[in-house]
């Protein structure tokens, strides 16, 4: 659970009015794991701080330090990894896609050059992940989809003068028939992806999903 308040002022009240949430349902927090009063610390693997969501730099360091996998067992360790950095990562599925085949294959473990670059690819990725930012009240989300042969991808944007920061990058394999569909109909897999796996983000705020594919 965070609490996050846009003034130390305001931080007592958004407190206190937790403190009585939890109370009113007989939940109890473990101070030993509680810390109050900090501008920034690490909540699910990730680092919140002034400037948003940023990637752990040791699970980023986990990845760009690790040698190039010799089994099946290391590719699986290292697309577990890889799982929970994906929202930093844009096209993140594409990207990894030669890790998965890899792990797809019936016959003897082969590491690919192909492989390699990927891997190499994710790694130079990983040096300067970009930092996800806070969303603002009543802010418009802008939602771009994009599909390749085998992967959809997308990534949720908010607009802040004239830049567009990222809040969230999301990227799926494509399985079985969907490997098969048409363009638009991947796209619009790609909206089903997204708002499921950002159902909170689609239901409170205000989203345009944009794409270059003519609809028409």
């Amino acid at each position: 659970m965070v609490v996050n308040s846009p003034s130390v002022s305001r931080h007592f009240s958004d407190l206190q009015e937790s403190f009585d949430t939890l109370a009113r349902y007989q939940l109890k927090l473990n101070p030993v794991k509680c810390s109050f009063g900090v501008q920034a610390g690490k909540f699910l693997d990730f680092l919140l701080t002034h400037r948003g969501i940023e990637a752990n730099p040791d699970k980023c360091s986990a990845i760009i330090n690790m040698r190039s996998p010799a089994t099946v067992k290391e590719v699986q360790q290292l697309t577990g990894r890889m799982t929970s950095l994906s929202r930093f990562l844009s096209k993140a599925a594409d990207k990894s896609l030669p890790l998965f085949q890899c792990l797809r294959k019936n016959d003897r473990f082969a590491w690919t050059d192909e492989c390699e670059r990927a891997f190499g690819e994710l790694k130079q990725a990983l040096t300067s992940p970009p930092i996800l930012t806070k969303l603002q009240v009543d802010s418009l989300l802008l939602v771009y989809l994009s599909a390749s042969d085998n992967a959809v991808s997308a990534v949720v944007v908010q607009e802040k003068g004239n830049s567009q920061l990222p809040i969230y990058f999301v990227s799926r394999v494509l399985q079985g028939a969907e490997v098969r569909y048409q363009k638009i109909e991947k796209l619009a897999l790609t909206i089903v992806i997204t708002a499921r796996k950002l159902r909170h983000y689609f239901q409170s705020y205000e989203t345009v999903v944009r794409t270059d594919y003519p609809i028409r």
